[in-house]
């Protein structure tokens, strides 16, 4: 009986050391595929965090290089902005000039008159300061028309026609439309690029 009883305790224990072994043997398969399972989350994560870094660093060079052109828009508009207004007190200058403005004004009442010869003159509006100048321009031209001041003419002339139509040639009008049509041209002077 001792016999079969360490026998059977032999057998137990192979038994057991079988059961360790192979609980082992599982536990070992079991963290080896989390240690897997964990390292491919991190690697996972990781290339999130890459991503998403990569993305933000690609919205922030985006909006810095939208920031920086419109940053550049403002300075070319402000740029041709300012030489426009160096021209508009260029021409108030030559307005209120005495000694040049008068030469200036016939030639725009000349071109005004001439546009409207063909259906007939009937007044002549002008600046409140410029009534006599335009009488005495019209007596030169031998043009014989009713001379109005009007507030809203100024550095030039508007003239109305026999069929109520009206011609109006300003330097300020002018350089308006050459404002308009000049601004590119100004923007590559100014920048060496063109305006946007």
């Amino acid at each position: 009986m001792a016999d079969l009883s360490t026998l059977l305790a032999k057998e137990a224990s192979n038994e057991i050391e079988a059961i360790l072994s192979e609980a082992n043997e599982r536990a070992a398969q079991i963290t080896a595929a989390a240690r897997s399972e964990a390292e491919a989350i991190v690697s996972e994560r990781e290339r999130r965090a890459k991503a998403q870094r990569e993305a933000g660093l690609v919205r922030a060079r985006s909006a810095a290089q939208l920031e920086a052109s419109a940053i550049r828009l403002r300075a070319q508009h402000e740029g041709v902005r300012s030489v426009f207004e160096d021209a508009r007190r260029q021409v108030d200058a030559l307005v209120a000039d005495q000694g040049r403005y008068p030469a200036v004004f016939e030639k725009l009442l000349g071109e005004a008159l001439a546009a409207a010869r063909e259906v007939g003159v009937s007044a002549v509006e002008v600046a409140p300061a410029d009534v006599e100048l335009a009488r005495q321009a019209l007596s030169r031209q031998g043009v014989n028309a009713e001379v109005r001041a009007a507030d809203d003419v100024k550095g030039g002339v508007r003239v109305r026609t026999t069929r109520r139509s009206a011609v109006e040639n300003t330097l300020y009008d002018r350089l308006e439309t050459m404002a308009g049509e000049l601004a590119a041209e100004v923007s590559q002077v100014l920048f060496g690029a063109k305006a946007e």
